[in-house]
């Protein structure tokens, strides 16, 4: 693992490059958090073409905006913003989304009841709110501190904790009735 200091010069190094206009380095910058930003996307909007479109956006509003970064160590920290805040205003511009269930390779020769929880969880998520969606993305899928979650969507500490509180008790409870029909 590097030292924090040689993370801290090479990245500052990238978001410079960046900012003067090197696509490579932009790129380089981005290209470890794909794959969370489109998993998150997908959570949000609940569409696998619709989470492709928000990255795009998040991509470039991040690459638009670059120049603001203070911090260029906090970049994933930043970027993640990006994508969530491209997230949330695809998911409330658009019609909720009927999704297919398709069984995939891997699913088919998985546990069966492993794909039963997976499925009956991916039907409870699909009903919480919005709210509900991002705040336990970002705090469970992402493993966002508090104090982030609290900058992302613009809220106190305390109240971050407390959603996230009420937001798990929703969601156990849509479990439980689901479990139970």
């Amino acid at each position: 693992m590097e030292p924090i200091s040689d993370a801290r010069a090479g990245r500052s190094a990238l978001v410079a490059a960046a900012v003067r206009g090197d696509r490579d380095a932009f790129a380089r910058l981005v290209e470890p958090e794909l794959r969370l930003a489109l998993g998150t996307a997908i959570v949000i909007v609940r569409s696998h073409a619709d989470a492709a479109d928000v990255v795009q956006d998040a991509m470039l509003s991040a690459w638009q905006s670059l120049g603001s970064l203070r911090d260029p160590i906090a970049f994933p920290a930043w970027f993640r913003t990006h994508v969530v805040r491209a997230a949330l205003r695809a998911a409330r511009r658009r019609s909720p989304v009927i999704s297919i269930d398709v069984v995939s390779e891997a699913s088919r020769s998985a546990d069966v009841d492993a794909v039963v929880e997976q499925r009956m969880l991916g039907r409870v998520f699909d009903t919480a709110t919005l709210d509900d969606r991002v705040l336990l993305t970002l705090r469970y899928l992402w493993g966002t501190p508090v104090s982030e979650v609290a900058a992302v969507l613009g809220v106190p500490e305390g109240t971050v904790k407390s959603r996230t509180h009420a937001a798990m008790a929703r969601l156990r409870a849509a479990y439980d009735a689901e479990a139970r029909r």
